[in-house]
């Protein structure tokens, strides 16, 4: 399940923000919806204190692939599952609670606050005990050097996304390198996104260091020693057999980490739940898939955990290509799925809620949530003929419709061994030809799916399934999904130019209400595009060993990996 996009709603760039997942997750975020709030809790893991947890032990977790680069905003990485590595090494200065709120992180942070709203100036106090493993203290010069990559001032940086970044105007020493003041030049009400991840001065100083010197793992300044800022080091990294391996850091100067060795290994879609049953892996993310919830069911030293989540199903169509670059053909294709029938094969076979998205900033249950999706994009397939018709479009004898003698006919690129995104893309295609549409399905390999295939750089791909998981901060982390076309994040390649104005005013708005008033309006625009078809909010659903606390399912909360172990 790759992703892409960086730490800004978990990928895309280096705050808490959207990332995408492969054909099997992510973008957005959600408070409990009213179907589901008594159901499912926004955190599902067992909780313990430190005292009541083991000294000791190992876990191992699956990924779809270790990362391409380890600098979480280079256009090789940024998915999903690198942005979870990353918590283990990147200092976060904020911690993201249960219920989507904040607070400083201690560990890295006396305080965080936001000293002036005119000029907006953030102040963070670095704890003084908090250094690189090499090390080199912490300080505004590692805030400064992530500022400068991901700003946009310099194009030769090419950031998947500057989301909130290129609102500041400079990053400075207050009474000491441990003060750091952050000034906007224009105001950004999410602005604690930004504070999720920092990476160290040296990686961000230059363009060239900011491209190459993390492509094969997190070294210090040297070049050759691993770094890490975090509770966790890396001890072992096997970039041919897709494992990696992380060791207590040497200098992490909070509580001691309960763990031995926390280990990351790629496993295959299709071969995820065979692992968890042979205990390979301790922890399985169901991804929705009825024969992995079954089969998790049947450990016997597991449990099933469930939380709400930020992960929403979509359909993303590349504005670029011949096919899709008539808005009407997009809206065609989107008004020709029945999303509602595609939401029931995956949700309901696993027991979670079956609720269609209608919203492309926020998910249902949430402040602002609603459903300006199905006026456009409803499933509706007479209306979808008569789009193609205007279009310039003309069904054939055998129904299948063509233009100037080709016939319409749609690439569906999915990654292999992805049950999921399989069923989906054969349940796309007979829909789809109902309405007169022909869809050739191309499964590309894995490791290829979002570098090869689906990224802005390749584009390869009419159409595709993924996910976008997002964070707490829905309105600035959506933008570079959208804005500009040319983003690293708006894989479809088109965009509404009225959109940065329209994002910047949100952004820039501190009254919650009035903001979402502006979102909501901003929305409208977006289901309009046609080039992200929403179709259903996901519940995670996970298989657990016994006995593992502190990790699991959770929509918001932030892991602490130091008290992440098993319990006595």
């Amino acid at each position: 399940m790759k992703t892409t996009i960086k730490r800004g709603l978990i990928l895309a760039t280096a705050t808490l923000s959207v990332f995408a997942l492969s054909a099997c997750t992510g973008g957005g975020n959600a408070q409990p919806s009213a179907s589901s709030s008594t159901r499912v809790a926004a955190t599902g893991w067992e909780t313990a204190d430190p005292a009541a947890i083991k000294q000791g032990g190992s876990l191992t977790l699956a990924v779809d692939a270790t990362p391409a680069n380890w600098n979480l905003n280079n256009l090789d990485s940024g998915t999903v599952d690198d942005n979870l590595l990353s918590t283990l090494f990147l200092p976060s200065f904020i911690t993201i609670k249960s219920d989507g709120t904040w607070e400083a992180d201690k560990n890295f942070a006396e305080s965080v606050k936001l000293k002036s709203d005119d000029p907006q100036v953030v102040e963070v106090k670095i704890n003084p005990k908090a250094v690189w493993s090499d090390g080199t203290p912490m300080g505004y010069q590692d805030f400064a050097a992530t500022w400068k990559s991901l700003n946009g001032a310099e194009a030769a940086y090419a950031p998947v996304s500057t989301n909130v970044w290129s609102d500041i105007s400079s990053v400075e020493a207050g009474t000491n390198d441990q003060d750091v003041l952050i000034t906007f030049k224009n105001k950004n009400a999410d602005w604690p996104s930004i504070l999720g991840a920092i990476w160290p001065r040296w990686l961000g100083d230059t363009p060239e260091h900011f491209n190459k010197s993390w492509a094969t793992g997190t070294f210090a300044a040297d070049g050759t020693t691993l770094v890490s800022g975090g509770p966790f080091i890396t001890s072992k990294f096997d970039s041919t057999g897709q494992v990696v391996s992380f060791a207590p850091n040497p200098k992490w100067w909070g509580d001691k980490p309960k763990l031995d060795t926390i280990t990351f290994k790629a496993v295959s879609r299709a071969g995820l739940a065979q692992a968890y049953a042979n205990k390979e892996i301790d922890v399985l993310n169901t991804q929705s898939n009825a024969d992995n919830f079954a089969t998790a069911k049947k450990r016997s030293d597991g449990k099933i955990q469930r939380s709400l989540s930020t992960t929403y199903r979509h359909i993303t169509l590349n504005g670029t290509s011949s096919v899709f670059k008539d808005v009407k053909v997009r809206t065609a294709f989107a008004k020709a799925l029945n999303r509602t029938v595609i939401a029931q094969s995956r949700l309901s076979p696993v027991g979670s809620p079956v609720t269609l998205l209608g919203n492309l900033i926020y998910l249902p249950g949430q402040d602002g949530y609603a459903d300006d999706a199905q006026s456009v994009i409803g499933y509706d397939t007479a209306a979808a003929k008569k789009l193609l018709e205007s279009a310039g479009y003309k069904a054939g004898s055998n129904g299948m419709y063509a233009k100037d003698g080709k016939e319409l006919s749609v690439r569906f690129v999915i990654p292999s061994d992805n049950p999921n995104s399989a069923a989906v893309a054969q349940q796309v295609q007979a829909q789809e030809k109902a309405a007169g549409i022909a869809v050739k399905i191309d499964v590309v390999p894995s490791a290829d799916f979002f570098t090869k295939y689906i990224n802005v750089e390749a584009r390869d791909f009419d159409a595709t399934f993924f996910a976008w998981q997002g964070t707490a901060f829905p309105i600035s982390s959506v933008k570079s999904i959208f804005y500009p076309a040319d983003s690293g994040q708006n894989f479809p390649g088109v965009t509404d130019a009225s959109l940065g104005g329209d994002f910047d005013k949100a952004n820039a708005e501190l009254d919650p209400a009035k903001r979402i008033i502006l979102a909501k309006a901003i929305d409208k625009k977006l289901v309009k595009l046609a080039t992200t078809l929403p179709l259903f909010p996901e519940t995670y659903v996970f298989g657990v060993k016994d006995g593992i606390v502190n990790y699991g399912p959770t929509q918001f909360q932030s892991v602490q990996w130091q008290n992440v172990g098993y319990k006595q």
